[in-house]
């Protein structure tokens, strides 16, 4: 036996082993095959071998051994499981062999998870499921879920729409009491029922928010924009406003559209519907001839819309190709570009994108794209939603609101752009791309530059993501300095907490508290619409292009570009997949400054057109992969 002394020595070894252990904690992450990596609280990122893989699931947060082999490269070694988020998920039913699989619809995670003989509810393959876990793989590498839902089959018309409402958690129900106040509303309001006020929105729209009119003057034009009350009927706190905030938007799924307010309310008593008296909150500009904005003001008013048009009979009116038999809409048209006009001075103007219109037939599976171009109708309803903003975001001053901010170039990527400027904005070498005023200045360079590159795209994928902000902030991608919006109440929520502030203030009252919680759940609520839109849609998208043959040609446009490939849109349906530099011949080199691949004998650019055929789809994952034609 040892002794006391002996056993003393032993522990200390032991402790001392541990604490010269390379040891950290962090967070799994999954890769394209079996195996991944855990980013540590460092910042290193360490191999996980694909056996150890098998035990964890990306996201988790684990305790690890690192192991530093004859290369210098990283190895994990797992040592303990701190925390797992995944709970619930959705995914699609498998069967291999005698063995019953989900594959849970998750990024990055390559695995099957085991559904035991008790939780398998008379699904068959390919029925798709939501589920829960029920048994980590930590011990032992193997895993149990429980199933919670039968989704339903992948043939059945809808399902998509239904699988993505689940898949993302949107909420599907209305609390029981969420109606509206009485006509009290109506009470102390400007009235402004004689004005011709006109909606502008797309022909199948029903939630109007926003209705506008213009008169020329000695000065130029008095432009006012008259927007939705949903406040006036909703208080902060009811039933109706907590759901409201849970959605905080409107989502729009493709035949399947969940609003962030009842029908009733948001299309039926709210809608600024023509030949009715509604609520609104209106913001009156002076638009002067060079298109500044003096004059702000705000009123709680009653209106009476005369007309719903429609962007094209608009764009016609403007031209002379047809009589609406409106007079403001000549001096909208005048007054937007004045406005634009000075933006374009002033400001930043963003680069024009087409929409795609999805047209669904009796299965909610597209029949056709149709690719729409925007008009000038268009572009008169954007700016006179731009003017009311940006003024809404200077007339609150320093009255608590929310904002929309955009923080600029990534700092990750300010030495790249600074490479770029040398090279081809070399006057521009000294300037503080980081301040608004010089990134301004770049923006504006790039356009008038005769450069071959094409230096606006490559700074654009180098850009933060706008934020929802309880403070005002510089917003990089419109070249303000400050900006909101309270244009959309009826589908923002956000809109709709700016409304209260307007409120508020014309009341002499204290604004709605607002917090940083509050706008970082909006935030995340907002984000979590627009994914579940867009998988959606590629989903879909991703079903109609499986109808062309394999050989079919597209022409497309490069859109982002890598050290493995380039993802490229369909010039024709706006579809998005994936071109992998290894199906490329000959070794590609990346060019991190100016974000292309490039030899010898190729190059691919950002905005470059190439023709491409499909070679891996897989419409449930979303995965479309192209090789040049």
């Amino acid at each position: 036996m040892l002794d006391k002394n002996a056993l003393q020595q032993l522990r200390q070894l032991k402790t001392h082993i541990i604490d010269t252990k390379d040891q950290g904690e962090g967070e799994v992450r999954g890769s394209q095959r079996r195996f991944g990596f855990v980013r540590l609280d460092d910042k290193r990122d360490v191999f996980l071998a694909p056996d150890d893989m098998q035990r964890v699931f990306p996201g988790d947060r684990v305790k690890i051994t690192v192991h530093t082999d004859d290369k210098g490269k990283f190895k994990a070694e797992l040592e303990k499981l701190i925390d797992s988020p995944l709970d619930c998920f959705t995914g699609r039913y498998i069967v291999r062999g005698q063995g019953h699989f989900v594959e849970p619809d998750l990024p990055r995670f390559n695995k099957l998870l085991f559904i035991p003989p008790s939780q398998r509810k008379k699904c068959a393959e390919g029925d798709l499921l939501y589920c829960q876990v029920a048994q980590h793989p930590f011990k032992d590498g193997k895993s149990q879920v429980k199933v919670l839902e039968n989704i339903g089959r992948p043939d059945q018309a809808g399902i998509e729409g239904k699988y993505t409402q689940r898949k993302f958690k949107l909420p599907r129900d209305w609390p029981a009491s969420c109606g509206i106040t009485d006509d009290a509303y109506l009470d102390g309001r400007e009235d402004l029922r004689e004005l011709p006020f006109v909606t502008i929105d797309a022909a199948e729209t029903r939630d109007l928010d926003d209705a506008l009119w213009a008169q020329g003057n000695e000065n130029g034009w008095t432009l006012k924009v008259a927007v939705a009350d949903p406040g006036a009927f909703i208080g902060p706190g009811t039933p109706l406003d907590l759901a409201a905030k849970q959605r905080a938007s409107s989502v729009y799924l493709p035949g399947f559209n969940q609003p962030m307010m009842p029908n009733s309310v948001s299309q039926g008593a709210c809608s600024l519907l023509a030949n009715e008296d509604r609520a609104a909150m209106v913001c009156t500009l002076q638009i002067s001839h060079d298109g500044d904005i003096s004059d702000i003001q705000f009123s709680e008013a009653l209106i009476h819309s005369q007309a719903k048009l429609s962007y094209n009979d608009v764009h016609a009116h403007i031209h002379d190709e047809m009589d609406l038999g409106y007079p403001s809409l000549k001096d909208l048209y005048a007054a937007s570009q004045a406005l634009n006009r000075y933006r374009r001075e002033h400001h930043l103007v963003m680069p024009e994108q087409p929409d795609y219109h999805l047209q669904l037939n009796e299965q909610r599976k597209i029949e056709s794209i149709v690719k729409v171009e925007r008009n000038d109708a268009h572009r008169l309803v954007e700016e006179c939603m731009l003017a009311a903003n940006r003024s809404v975001a200077e007339w609150l001053g320093d009255t608590p609101a929310l904002f929309i901010s955009h923080a600029g170039l990534r700092e990750d990527r300010l030495d790249n752009v600074r490479k770029v400027i040398a090279k081809e904005l070399p006057e521009l070498i000294d300037s503080d791309i980081s301040s608004l005023a010089d990134y301004k200045a770049l923006i504006k360079a790039c356009d008038a530059s005769s450069s071959s590159l094409p230096l606006r795209s490559i700074f654009a994928r180098m850009l933060q993501p706008g934020t929802v902000s309880i403070e005002p902030k510089p917003h990089f991608g419109l070249g303000l300095a400050r900006y909101t919006t309270f244009t959309s109440p009826l589908r923002k929520y956000s809109d709709l907490i700016v409304q209260r502030c307007i409120r508020a203030k014309l009341r002499g009252e204290t604004a709605q508290h607002i917090d940083e919680d509050t706008a970082n759940a909006l935030q995340y609520a907002l984000r979590n619409g627009r994914q579940a839109s867009k998988q959606m849609e590629q989903w879909l998208q991703y079903q109609y292009l499986a109808t062309n043959t394999s050989d079919t040609v597209y022409r497309a446009r490069i859109a982002h570009v890598n050290g493995g490939g380039f993802s490229v849109e369909l010039e024709d349906s706006g579809i998005s997949g994936f071109v992998e530099a290894r199906t490329i011949p000959g070794k590609l080199s990346f060019d991190a400054d100016t974000l292309r691949l490039f030899n010898e004998h190729s190059n691919y650019q950002l905005e470059q057109i190439v023709n491409v055929k499909v070679s891996e789809l897989d419409d449930f994952q979303r995965k479309l992969m192209f090789i040049l034609a």
